[in-house]
Formats: structure tokens, C-alpha cells, sequence
């Protein structure tokens, strides 16, 4: 039996569990106020402060870094790489700390895993980072010469369903092709192929459906019609269409719960709930083609997946695809202490960031 010690950094959050091999012993979440985070300009500013909040609860629950086999933590935004798990490497903390591609809050849980494994001598892992691609080479045109079609989706719950299904179902992964949709703030729909995301939809650039929170794929018309009005300000409009899309455009939240209740008498509600999961399964039609139809089961997964209301209309329109299962929410300190330990079990090879 060994202890992993597993860590998932949020930009308001961190969350940590402590795992005897894949069976969680202890998991906290510390939500960190705005006043905590005052001052601190850049993401990058927030190392020390993150690191003492962690180890400052490891050492309130009797546990110190030695204690444990080994460190996961949630990938950040690093250059794109295919799935697995990684150790955290010079190349991964330079992608990390420079924000090359990308500044989020993960990109420090990969710091603070290298301090630690450089403190310990102890191995720092991270597991299916939001950059994983391992799109196909069809997958990667994008219709315009000198740009490709880029990879960032839910890699790490998406894949642990997959998984998932496959144990509960007595079946080899890597020989049977799966659709994952992920459903929460943001919506991804990944194409499975012997356990490889072939293709996605990339929630970040804004493919796909409109979600609770971003607004999806819109037309070159529509796109510049709102730069215009916003004056030309590239900025203003990717937060608004990012952070201020899909149904918080319509509505001014994103509290799904309570627009369901909204919808049972509000008409206008209902159609737009309606309209995303229209579109949701359209893109699981589209992954279903790139697979040539050849779909062992469709599985639903994150926050969504909890509302019936989402989940029954969805399944409808999609199960003449293949069965549905529904994995409601996302366990993302369970997917990385899986992976730590099957690293550590010798039951998969740790690559590194080239």
C-alpha cells in the first residue's frame, strides 16, 4: 500500500486528497477569498502562498512530504502533448512558468510539484493535461492555410470515463471507440479511438455548443459585428464570449439548477435550455461520425449530468447512436491518484515533456 498526495489547483480554489493508493483516505477544498489573493498580480504570484496553504494542512493532519510515493497534480496549460502520465520535467515547468501557452491557476500545481520532488527526491506526476492532443491528421485542418485545429478539452475526467466504463464492463479500452461529452461551465465532445482523443471539440477556442458559461462556435459575421461593438477591443470580446456566453449571455447566470426551475414557466427559458442540448447532440452526431459510427457507448459526464432535465431530452436525441451512460460531475483527484499509481505500480511508463 502506498500514499499519493494529490493536488488541483482552480483560480479561486485548491483542492487536495490524500489517497492510499486509489482509495481516498482524506480530501479538502480551500476556497480562497478575494482578499487572500490581493496583491498578487499574475497567477505566477500565488506559488508561495498556494504551497503554504498546502503544506500548512498536511502538516495540521500528521503528514509530512516524505510520507508519500509520489506527487500528482492536475497538468496545466503547457505545450500540447498526447495523454498519459508525465513526470514534471524542466521542459513542463518552463512551459508552466513562462504561460506560453496559457496562465492558469494549474500551471502552479506543476511548480509546486517540482519543488517537491526536488525538496524529497520523491517522483512528481501529472496526468491527461487539458493540452493533450492526439488529434488525427484529418482532424487537424482547419479550412486555412497556415492555421491547424488545436486540442484543449476535459482530457483528464474524459478519459477517466472512459476507463471507467470499460473496468465496469469488463471491456479493453484500448480496443473499442467511445463519445465522450464533458457538460459543466464549459463543453467538450471527444472522439475515442483505442483510448486516443482522435478529435474534440475545443472548448477554449470556441467550438461546439454554447454551454452555461461560453458561447460556443458563432459565425466570422456575427464575430466581427461584436468587435465592432466593442470598438475593436480583441480583449473585451474573448472574456465576454469566454466568460460571459451561453446561457449567462441570455440570462445573466449560470446557475443551471435554478433556470430549470426558471423553464417550467418561462417559454424563453425553456427553448434556450432546449437549444444546448440540441447542439450539445449534434456535436455527439459529429463524433459519431468520425468514428464511422462505430460507437461502443456514448458517455455523459460532468456537472450537467446531475439534471434530468439535460440528461433524459439528450439521451433521446443521441442513443440511436449507441447506449448512453452518465457519469454525473467529475472526480479529478480520483483520475489523478489513478494514474499516479498506475505509474507507480509499474502498470504504465511515465513520459516526458520534449
Amino acid at each position: 500500500m502506498m500514499k499519493i498526495l494529490v493536488v488541483n489547483l482552480g483560480s479561486t480554489s485548491t483542492k487536495a486528497g490524500i489517497f492510499e493508493d486509489t482509495t481516498p483516505l482524506l480530501t479538502e477544498t480551500f476556497r480562497h477569498q478575494k482578499e487572500a489573493l490581493a496583491g498578487l498580480d499574475t497567477v505566477f504570484e500565488q506559488r508561495d502562498f498556494r504551497k503554504a496553504v498546502l503544506e500548512g494542512w498536511l502538516s495540521e493532519k500528521g503528514y509530512a512530504l516524505d510520507d508519500f510515493a509520489v506527487f500528482a497534480m492536475r497538468g496545466g496549460l503547457i505545450r500540447p502533448i498526447p495523454g498519459g502520465t508525465y513526470r514534471i520535467n524542466d521542459t513542463a515547468v518552463q512551459d508552466a512558468q513562462t504561460g506560453r501557452y496559457g496562465e492558469h491557476a494549474s500551471n502552479i500545481g506543476l511548480l509546486i510539484g517540482y519543488d517537491w520532488q526536488e525538496a524529497t527526491g520523491i517522483p512528481a506526476v501529472f496526468v491527461d493535461a487539458p493540452s493533450t492532443d492526439e488529434l488525427g491528421p484529418l482532424a487537424r485542418v482547419s479550412g486555412y492555410q497556415g492555421v491547424e485545429r488545436s486540442s484543449i478539452f476535459h482530457a483528464l475526467n474524459a478519459k477517466r470515463v472512459v476507463r471507467l466504463y470499460a473496468h465496469e464492463n469488463d471491456l479493453d479500452p484500448f480496443s473499442h471507440s467511445f463519445v465522450v461529452a464533458h457538460m459543466g461551465g464549459g463543453l467538450t465532445v471527444s472522439a475515442y479511438q483505442n483510448l486516443k482523443s482522435i478529435d474534440v471539440t475545443n472548448g477554449v477556442d470556441g467550438e461546439g455548443s454554447f454551454s452555461p458559461e461560453r458561447v460556443g462556435a458563432l459565425s466570422h459575421r456575427i464575430i466581427f459585428r461584436l468587435l465592432g461593438e466593442m470598438g475593436g477591443d480583441t480583449e473585451a470580446l474573448r472574456k465576454a464570449l469566454y466568460y460571459r456566453g451561453g446561457l449567462m449571455s441570455y440570462f445573466g447566470t449560470n446557475d443551471v439548477v435554478a433556470l430549470i426551475k426558471r423553464a417550467e414557466t418561462e417559454p424563453e427559458v425553456a427553448l434556450v435550455l432546449d437549444a444546448m442540448i440540441y447542439n450539445i447532440a449534434k456535436q455527439i452526431g459529429a463524433m459519431a461520425a468520425v468514428l464511422e459510427g462505430q460507437v461502443r457507448q456514448i458517455l455523459l459526464t460532468g456537472g450537467l449530468a446531475y439534471n434530468q432535465r439535460i440528461i433524459k431530452p439528450l439521451i433521446k436525441r443521441v442513443n440511436w447512436i449507441a447506449g448512453c451512460t452518465v457519469y454525473p460531475g467529475e472526480d479529478e483527484l480520483a483520475a489523478l491518484a489513478e494514474g499516479a499509481w498506475r505509474f507507480a505500480t509499474g502498470q504504465e511508463e511515465a513520459l516526458e515533456v520534449r
